[in-house]
């Protein structure tokens, strides 16, 4: 017997705290902090790592983010004028948690949809999904996309998952910020990825301090400059390095 159980689509969804509604100037610059947090299993060095890194940011973007005893209330507590948004992957039978990606910010969105990818990963068959969050800067769109996407499944499986991922996305014309967790663990993946958003005109983003072997956490653009893009290579809070990004409207 599998130890979670898999959300109904209209459960899937959940909002953590209360956003601002936007002033009609829009930021000069946005901060950005992307992170597979690992389910904040290293505990106290996760938490210290998780709210110096993250203060002050405008947004955040988590996959494998948990509500569990600990991370809410981090969310709650630390973070407590943002709005979070969690598409929940599935939730564990021992204690009900559930496990997704999620988006944070001070802002308010205008519009939170989600998809959950066709292909489920081998083994386990649990669901990965994609957070889209809309945020409305005095008249002008943007779209902010958090993705967890699969790991374990064929190459065509991967692929199919990309493209569901870009369809959803093509039908945005606006600036647009795409991150997160891309499982690209060998090169064939690697290049199919960008290849994909690169028929969307999203830019990849080059990162600084990158001192990764394996590059599977990725940050794409549109309607953006890129001001500041790095990674944390020396965080051992989790399996995953954390990765910052400033931009500013082209």
């Amino acid at each position: 017997m599998v130890p979670y159980i898999v959300p109904a689509k209209e459960k899937v969804l959940l909002k953590i705290g209360e956003g601002e509604i936007l002033t009609p100037v829009a930021p000069s610059e946005f901060d950005i902090f992307v992170w597979n947090v690992y389910k904040g299993q290293k505990a106290h060095i996760f938490e210290n790592d998780f709210k110096r890194l993250g203060e002050g940011k405008d947004f955040i973007l988590l996959q494998e983010a948990i509500l569990d005893q600990r991370m809410p209330k981090i969310w709650k507590e630390d973070f407590s004028s943002y709005e979070w948004h969690l598409a929940q992957s599935f939730h564990y039978k021992k204690d009900l948690s559930s496990t997704g990606v999620a988006i944070g910010s001070k802002l308010r969105p205008h519009a939170v949809d989600f998809i959950r990818a066709k292909t489920r990963e081998f083994f386990w068959l649990t669901p990965k999904l994609t957070l889209f969050n809309e945020y409305d800067f005095a008249g002008t769109k943007v779209l902010v996309v958090c993705t967890h996407v699969l790991n374990f499944v064929t190459l065509g499986a991967f692929s199919n998952s990309l493209y569901e991922i870009a369809e959803k996305i093509s039908e945005f014309k606006g600036p647009i910020i795409l991150a997160g967790d891309f499982n690209t663990w060998n090169f064939k993946r690697y290049m199919i990825m960008k290849s994909i958003f690169r028929d969307l005109h999203l830019e990849h983003l080059d990162l600084e301090d990158d001192g990764r072997v394996l590059k599977l956490d990725h940050v794409f653009i549109r309607g953006f400059e890129v001001v500041k893009a790095r990674v944390h290579h020396t965080i051992v809070s989790s399996d995953h390095f954390p990765l910052e990004i400033k931009l500013k409207f082209q």
